[in-house]
């Protein structure tokens, strides 16, 4: 595991001035701080080599996770008809994409971060409140504006806010919510015995909840428990695994070609059969999730393995976050134009998917060029970019590794 040098003497890399956001990020940091990376997408991490097969998975979940929001907005307009191929999109590929953020956030979090003290959690959780509530917090609040807008329910009233910020989070900003709870609830692991105890422990949980919202006896109940409790216990799990790879230096094992083909195509095959069976429910999330963290992860870390970067995810990993907040809200502004202008999306099918594409992918992008000109208006999108490292929380360079001890093995 490469580690991240935060002694105030550090040096930074030789290399062109920063400019633009580049450099009102640098100018808010300490001297000799590192930057906290423009690829990631909670900006809460720093550029490696090796890591940017992690900011590219979280580029393409947050593309495929838009592209669903998409689909969907043109099918309600009529847009599109909705075909078989429609529907396994929907209710296959496109809910795998939250797990993964939450893969790689457990990844990133274990790889920088060292949350084993009282005083590290608070800090630590001073920040996240900062990086993950603060966007979910104002875009929260821009979605249901566009939905009054657009005569969408919840509309922006003072209890679908309330209920919005506390108890059921629109989604996808879910993610968002979900994920400060996680990282509240989870220190980072010491040892191979915490990662394997965490990894266990998440898996019964994630047992549980499957089982009680799938046998009938309990679903009611347990589908009027809080968000926080069912998300939490749907996702902790994910977390953990990311957590784990990062710390059992697993990711070597899951560079191959070979295993990213093999469970890349378990993975398709599974998710036809279950989709054309009817078996969709919550024992089959689980099992798919499962098989498709594994896929994305090797398949990633295949290509990116050694850190190259080409030049469209380069440019992709910049606005990642502004995809994610931004691609919805606009959606509803877009269908909430085409509606007061009298356009139908049957009467015009070319001209609703090219609007509701720019919407949703074009005006993110263009928003956040326009705030990153601005001195330091992106912060609505990434905080993290403006805020300084907290050495307290990060993993210290010069801490010794125990060594494994060696073992005598018989053939």
């Amino acid at each position: 595991m490469s580690t991240l040098n935060i002694s105030s003497s550090a040096e930074r890399p030789a290399g062109p001035s920063p400019t633009g956001s580049d450099a009102a990020v640098a100018e808010s940091l300490p001297s000799g701080a590192p930057r906290p990376s423009l690829h990631e997408m909670h900006a809460s991490a720093p550029d490696e080599t090796d890591t940017a097969w992690v900011f590219n998975l979280q580029a393409v979940a947050v593309l495929l996770i838009v592209l669903g929001q998409t689909l969907e907005a043109l099918y309600r307009s009529g847009a599109l008809p909705l075909t078989e191929v429609a529907l396994w999109l929907h209710d296959c590929l496109i809910p795998l994409q939250v797990p993964l953020l939450f893969f790689c956030l457990g990844y990133l979090y274990q790889r920088f971060r060292n949350v084993r003290s009282r005083r590290a959690w608070a800090l630590n959780l001073k920040r996240e409140a900062l990086v993950l509530l603060a966007p979910f917090a104002l875009f929260t609040f821009l979605i249901l504006a566009a939905n009054s807008i657009a005569h969408n329910e919840p509309a922006l009233n003072l209890q679908h806010l309330v209920s919005a910020l506390l108890l059921s989070p629109v989604e996808p900003l879910g993610y968002l919510y979900t994920a400060f709870l996680l990282i509240a609830i989870t220190p980072t692991v010491k040892s191979r015995r915490n990662a394997y105890g965490l990894l266990l422990a998440t898996a019964l949980v994630k047992v549980a909840i499957v089982g009680a919202l799938s046998i009938p006896a309990t679903v009611q109940a347990t589908a009027a428990l809080p968000y926080a409790v069912v998300s939490v216990a749907e996702n902790w799990v994910w977390l953990a695994g990311g957590m784990a790879l990062a710390l059992l230096r697993g990711l070597p094992l899951m560079r191959s070609r070979e295993k990213a083909w093999a469970l890349g195509a378990l993975w398709i095959a599974a998710s036809v059969i279950t989709f054309m069976a009817g078996w969709i429910g919550e024992a089959s999330y689980a099992v798919l999730d499962a098989i498709g963290i594994l896929w994305f992860a090797s398949l990633f870390a295949t290509i990116f393995r050694r850190g190259h970067q080409d030049r469209f995810f380069d440019t992709l990993t910049r606005f990642t976050m502004a995809l994610f907040l931004m691609g919805g809200l606009f959606l509803i502004l877009a269908q909430a134009a085409s509606e007061a202008l009298g356009f139908t999306g049957a009467g015009a099918p070319l001209l609703f998917a090219l609007v509701y594409a720019v919407a949703a992918f074009g005006a993110p992008l263009a928003v956040q060029a326009l705030l990153s000109r601005l001195e330091r208006a992106d912060a609505v999108i990434y905080p993290a970019r403006y805020l300084p490292p907290l050495a307290d929380i990060l993993r210290s360079p010069t801490a010794t590794r125990r060594r494994r001890p060696s073992r005598l093995t018989l053939y």
